[in-house]
């Protein structure tokens, strides 16, 4: 079975990073899948999930936006916001929601409330992927 590297990455840190055999991406004009071998590439990534198959599992990744870059058997990815969905990563957002929120209510001259909204989308993008729901197109 012929596989690739790929790595996802993000302010936060690496979402991902190893092997696939498969990945399908969200872009700006549809919908990609990458095999090994595919062409090299740089594209824009939307909001949406990332799916990874493996030789042994399939992962999804959500993300908010940014690049794609394909060359050389090798995927990397820049996004402004990933996140693995699963159910140890809920937790972390539902506290991430409550926070942006508490913060937005206090509505305190320091508080920059553009940064609390952009905390608050990520948040709710990671919870809705974690909770099964899709964005309606």
């Amino acid at each position: 079975m012929n596989t690739f590297e790929i790595e996802i990455l993000s302010p936060e840190g690496s979402a991902y990073k190893g092997l696939a055999t498969s990945a399908t991406f969200p872009t700006a004009m549809g919908t990609i899948t990458v095999l090994a071998g595919h062409t090299s590439l740089v594209t824009k990534l939307i909001a949406g999930d990332i799916l990874i198959e493996t030789p042994s599992e399939k992962k999804e990744i959500t993300v908010t936006g940014g690049f794609i870059e394909i060359s050389e058997n090798r995927v990397n990815v820049v996004s402004e916001f990933a996140m693995q969905s699963d159910e140890s990563n809920r937790y972390k957002v539902e506290q991430a929601m409550k926070l942006a929120e508490e913060m937005k209510a206090k509505k305190k001259d320091m508080v920059n409330l553009s940064a609390v909204e952009n905390q608050l989308k990520k948040a709710v993008v990671g919870l809705k992927s974690n909770i099964g729901l899709k964005r309606k197109k």
